[in-house]
C-alpha cells in the first residue's frame, strides 16, 4: 500500500516491520490508540496511515482477534449499525485492502478516512 503512504511514512512502516512489528503480537489489538468503543467494535486510529491522500485514517475492528469469516451474527449486525449511524457521518470513505495486500491478514480491519483536501 506504499502509494497510499508518503515516502517517509512507508519507510517508517517497512522499519517497523523489519524489526518485527508484525511477527509476535496483533498490533491492532495491543498497540493502537482507541478513538471510539462499542460493544463488539472499537475504532482505532492506523499507525501507519495513507497519509498521502488522508488527513485522518482510522480503522474499524472487531475486539475480538478474528477474520471476517469468523465474525458472528451479533457482530456483523453490530457492525451495519455502526457504519450507518456514526461511520458514515464522521467518514468520507471506507476501504478494505484485499488479502493480497493486506499487511495484518488476521485481523479484520477496515480503514476509515477524511480525505485530504
Amino acid at each position: 500500500m506504499g502509494v497510499q503512504r508518503t515516502k517517509k511514512t512507508e519507510q517508517k512502516y517497512k522499519k517497523f516491520i523489519a524489526e518485527g512489528f508484525l511477527a509476535d503480537e496483533c498490533n491492532l489489538c495491543n498497540k493502537t490508540k482507541l478513538i471510539k468503543e462499542f460493544k463488539h467494535w472499537k475504532i482505532v486510529n492506523n499507525e501507519f496511515p495513507w497519509d498521502r491522500i488522508a488527513k485522518i485514517n482510522h480503522m474499524i475492528i472487531p475486539k475480538r482477534h478474528i477474520i471476517y469469516e469468523e465474525l458472528n451474527k451479533t457482530e456483523k449486525k453490530e457492525f451495519e449499525s455502526i457504519k450507518s449511524a456514526y461511520i458514515e457521518k464522521e467518514y468520507e470513505l471506507i476501504a478494505e485492502v484485499t488479502e493480497r495486500k493486506k499487511s495484518i491478514p488476521d485481523h479484520f480491519h477496515i480503514h476509515l478516512i477524511i480525505l485530504k483536501n
